[in-house]
């Protein structure tokens, strides 16, 4: 039976001066505990401000029941129980959450103690007080306890308030035999596990989830009570120190849970008081204002400071429920356990890998890898008890530095470091589970300081010790040809990789350097690999071809999002970067498993051809074979299309005068749209279409008569359609009548959930900009006639602008790069300026990353020579800075 609502039950009559004096004790007592977060006391708030909440609750539900009970008469007297259930009968109410209270009667109908529920509650509710209540008899809360997870989690928090306490006294009696017993404690426990499993993915499924839900997303404070629910059902215990002399938790462990859940209620009961309601997302400003409340500061290093604290604390709850679980099921089995000594101190019981004497971890450290290993290569799971027996150890630091000092240990971690081969650990991840224990920090101790750490920002997602572990195992992944259809050629060299030990370690620390924060963490991260590395006992070789991966890591995304392809210069630039054939191998597959690793959506499909790209073009640079391999790829793909629309002299001049970076950076369908949708354009005037691809997402292709400025006019009319840019390509070629044509490629969604009208959508586009082709219409004029689209009201972090010039990057353009924040109208704000500047936009590389955009321009003065952008550079700079600033 759910618990009722005020709407459920008739109103009785309630004196006003009873409602006048419970809105008095309300509306007092809720200003006192706001007052008493103080902002200058960042452990103020926490969970003793529960506690006096509830008691200021207790105060005010004795009171009123006993006027309840003198109106409603002596028969209820001797068959009715109130108790608190919840977070209220744990004793502990964060600021604005709802009481929840049950009436229990003895037998007979539950209705008997309707009077005295409605007596009570409509002043309580009429006071400005949210009381959540059901009326229960003893046998049907019991009954409903045997399948209704929440009827039986509200037992164990049960707390008499008043009436009957023999009751209270009955009813937590029998559950304790019938419900929590040595024959329901493991369906409890399951049950309990179920919950989670359902309620994580509603909340974000990750601990590391940017805007996390404190109380139930994934190490939250709900994750806090499940654990407690489990202990209390199991061995009776209702506090920390309890578990530890029951010898369920070690102190330490004991120890974190408890800083853990402080956090979680300073966080928690301060985000009631800014909203003035149970709110309970941790959003990006609210990041950025508990940030200077909690005493870490102000600006984006704070709060990511705030919020790695907040990951880590989040990560110990699920860690010490994770063993409160294990420990909390009883072990059943049918049979008597099959028993088999396999060697090196290890054996199987029951199917599972487990230490042949659990003494001898102490003296051998190594056993901790071999467990792993031998659990591999047996394709075993490990017995909860060694691991937990591995993870305590892993906290002793006498014990972490025998490890440490161990060849076999340094050996083994290698090896499990950097095997391909699929496991049955949890997610299906060595490393993960390494780390979950604590044995990767034991060996590489700088891992330590990235562990919850975060940038504030919306587009890398995990945390740089979730997102390192993570990227190794899409190495993995790669390596067993999993993602084949997906990525073929990192496949295809993941499967031929001659040096896994430095890729995959080179993947694992290529963030390590972010533990000391700035801009130049790949250097120091090359610096600490020198030491890692000699740690591990590698060969000098190996650990200087890690670093160079490591310092070199971010090299290949920009190069093949922000720079001309085409341009000589570019593969020049690259190549001095790279140590050969193999070290490039080892750079791509690294970049594709940091890049599609760092949030779902970094790695687009766009992004992914311009790596293979440029990969491919800088292997065939590396052979000395880049002109005649290069040909017969374009001569392919040229066929191809040729082959799909009829090979006709419009199609050859087409696929002939394109440039090569748009003839390799497309598909022979895409290529065979843009050419027909070309093919049917009026002279002197646009053609536009629209093709919906996956993810709510579409390809709007625009060919038009090319001309200064037309870049602005696209970006006004799809800032005039509203249509929000993820990324673009400019080209252009020259049509067989001698005028110049721009095929222009924007990858687009519509805004906010809004399905895109596809047929309108076109119509608008091409009838805008035909109007401004013949100039009839200006940009401005559109977008002050049709206004610009509303960008989400949904805070997030601040983006620093910055405007790069280079004049040396190419042998035929100028080279601007704009760093900034994405919103509306920010491309047409680029264009335009760069147009009112006097340049002419040759190529354009629109790349969205998050709510930050970097996009870059190769530009030439307007009679198409290279413009000579360093005399101008502070006129340029202000120019863009303005433009910007005006579309703000």
């Amino acid at each position: 039976m759910p618990p009722r609502s005020r709407d459920s039950i008739p109103p009785p009559s309630a004196p006003p001066s009873l409602i006048g004096e419970v809105k008095a004790y309300v509306a007092r007592h809720q200003v006192a505990l706001a007052d008493a977060i103080r902002d200058d006391d960042p452990l103020s708030g926490g969970e003793e401000l529960g506690r006096r909440n509830a008691k200021v609750a207790d105060g005010l539900l004795s009171s009123v029941q006993a006027i309840a009970m003198a109106c409603t008469g002596s028969e209820l007297a001797g068959r009715v129980a109130l108790a608190a259930v919840g977070s209220y009968g744990r004793g502990a109410v964060a600021l604005r959450s709802d009481l929840d209270v049950r009436f229990l009667v003895e037998d007979g109908p539950e209705e008997a103690a309707a009077p005295l529920a409605e007596a009570m509650l409509y002043p309580l509710w009429d006071g400005g007080l949210q009381v959540g209540h059901q009326i229960v008899s003893l046998p049907h809360a019991l009954e409903l306890a045997r399948t209704d997870l929440p009827t039986a989690t509200s037992i164990l928090d049960w707390r008499h308030l008043g009436g009957e306490a023999r009751l209270s006294r009955e009813l937590l009696a029998q559950a304790r035999a019938l419900l929590f017993g040595d024959a329901g404690i493991g369906a409890f426990v399951r049950r309990l596990d179920e919950e989670i499993e359902a309620r994580h993915p509603r909340f974000g499924g990750s601990v590391y989830l940017l805007e996390p839900d404190v109380r139930n997303g994934p190490g939250g404070l709900r994750d806090v009570d499940v654990a407690g629910w489990a202990a209390n059902a199991r061995w009776g215990a209702t506090d920390l120190p309890a578990l530890v002399r029951l010898g369920v938790v070690v102190a330490r462990e004991a120890t974190r849970m408890a800083e853990a859940r402080s956090l979680l209620w300073r966080i928690r009961n301060r985000l009631h008081r800014a909203a003035g309601r149970r709110a309970d997302r941790l959003t990006f400003d609210m990041q950025e204002r508990l940030a200077v409340e909690l005493g870490y500061g102000e600006g984006g290093a704070a709060v990511e400071s705030f919020m790695s604290d907040y990951y880590r604390s989040a990560r110990a709850v699920s860690q010490v429920r994770e063993i409160i679980f294990h420990r909390a099921r009883p072990f059943v089995s049918r049979k008597k356990p099959h028993e088999e000594d396999i060697g090196a101190g290890l054996r199987l019981f029951d199917g599972q890998v487990t230490f042949a004497n659990p003494d001898e971890l102490a003296r051998d450290p190594s056993l901790a890898f071999r467990l792993f290993a031998e659990a591999i290569a047996r394709e075993k799971p490990i017995f909860p008890f060694a691991r937990d027996a591995v993870a305590r150890a892993a906290q002793d630091a006498a014990f972490v530095e025998a490890l440490r000092r161990s060849p076999e240990a340094a050996r083994l971690f290698v090896e499990l470091a950097t095997t391909a081969k699929e496991t049955i650990f949890s997610r299906r991840s060595v490393l993960g589970e390494l780390h979950d224990v604590g044995l990767l920090v034991a060996m590489i101790p700088e891992f330590s300081p990235v562990i919850g750490r975060v940038h504030h920002d919306v587009y890398h997602v995990y945390t740089v010790d979730v997102h390192s572990v993570a990227a190794v195992d899409r190495l993995r992944a790669l390596a067993r040809g999993d993602l084949a259809a997906e990525f073929p050629l990192a496949c295809r060299l993941a499967a031929e990789i001659s040096r896994p030990v430095v890729l995959y370690l080179a993947t694992l620390l290529h963030d390590v350097g972010k533990a000391i924060g700035g801009k130049d963490h790949a250097v120091r991260g090359a610096d600490m690999v020198m030491l890692i590395g000699e740690r591990l006992g590698l060969p000098q070789a190996d650990t200087e071809e890690i670093a160079h991966l490591v310092r070199t890591h971010l090299v290949m995304y920009h190069q093949a999002t922000r720079r001309d392809l085409d341009d000589p210069s570019t593969i020049e630039d690259f190549l001095r970067d790279i140590r050969g054939q193999e070290n490039l191998r080892e750079l791509f597959l690294l970049t594709v498993a940091d890049l599609s690793t760092t949030s779902p959506t970094a790695l687009t499909s766009w992004k992914a051809k311009l790596l293979d790209e440029l990969y491919l073009a800088t292997d065939r640079a590396l052979l000395g074979a880049h002109g005649d391999v290069a040909d017969a790829g374009l001569s392919t793909v040229r066929a191809d299309v040729c082959g799909r629309v009829g090979d006709t002299p419009f199609a050859r001049s087409f696929v002939s005068t394109m440039p090569a970076r748009y003839l390799l950076s497309n598909t022979p369908e895409a290529i065979a749209a843009h050419l027909g949708l070309a093919a049917r354009r009026a002279a002197a005037e646009p053609a536009v279409e629209l093709r919906p691809l996956a993810h709510d997402m579409s390809e709007l292709c625009v060919v038009a008569p090319d001309r200064p400025g037309l870049l602005a006019s696209i970006a006004a009319a799809i800032v005039a359609c509203r249509l929000e840019v993820h990324a673009a390509q400019i080209h252009s070629h020259a049509r067989e009548d001698g005028t110049t044509e721009a095929v222009d490629l924007f990858w687009v969604r519509g805004p906010g959930a809004e399905p895109m009208q596809v047929p309108h959508t076109q119509r608008t586009m091409e009838r805008e900009l035909s109007a401004m082709l013949r100039g009839e219409k200006t940009p401005r004029a559109i977008l002050s006639t049709r206004g610009k689209p509303q960008w989400t009201s949904r805070s997030t972090p601040m983006v620093e602008t910055q405007v790069s010039i280079d004049d040396r990057g190419s042998q035929r353009h100028g080279i601007i790069e704009v760093i900034t924040r994405d919103r509306p109208g920010v491309l047409y704000a680029l264009a335009n300026a760069l147009h009112e500047l006097r340049l002419s936009i040759s190529l354009a590389k629109i790349n969205t990353e998050g709510t930050r955009v970097a996009d870059v321009f190769y530009v030439t003065d307007e009679a198409g020579r290279k413009a000579a952008l360093l005399p101008r550079i502070d006129a340029i700079r202000e120019g863009i800075l303005g433009a910007l600033q005006d579309e703000a």
